[in-house]
């Protein structure tokens, strides 16, 4: 393959997955290296009954201190906060858990106001709950 097509192909690749995996491969990195770049991102997921919408964010390790929560619009919730390692890096031998900075905004199913929201942080798993204003 000529090197010139090899470049742009990585260049396109890297843009498109916002991250520098394969050149990071092709300097033959440790594979430890890539989780201390990856970004935290968590996960969630959205339920419904006739009353309420419940958001279940997984976030273990975050105490409710290091966690903000702000309302962006009537639609848009935005969640932040930090990972913390439960023992200094130093002490580390082997690392598949991902530390850091998190940040993440999601679309509401539908608008709502803040003093409506409820959140309960339990077992590493943020709940949060507002009411529905149309049933089914």
């Amino acid at each position: 393959m000529d090197i010139e097509k090899m470049r742009k192909w990585l260049e396109i690749t890297n843009d498109y997955r916002e991250s520098n995996f394969w050149s990071n491969v092709l300097k033959q990195k440790h594979p430890d290296e890539f989780f201390r770049e990856a970004v935290c991102n968590p996960k969630f997921d959205i339920y419904q009954n006739e009353n309420y919408y419940l958001i279940i964010f997984e976030i273990p390790g975050v105490n409710q201190e290091d966690l903000t929560l702000n309302l962006i619009t009537n639609s848009q919730l935005k969640i932040n906060g930090r990972i913390k390692p439960v023992l200094p890096v130093e002490m580390e031998m082997q690392r598949e858990r991902i530390y850091g900075d998190f940040e993440r905004i999601i679309e509401l199913p539908e608008p709502t106001q803040a003093h409506l929201m409820q959140t309960q942080l339990y077992n590493g798993l943020l709940h949060i709950s507002f009411p529905r204003k149309n049933g089914y």
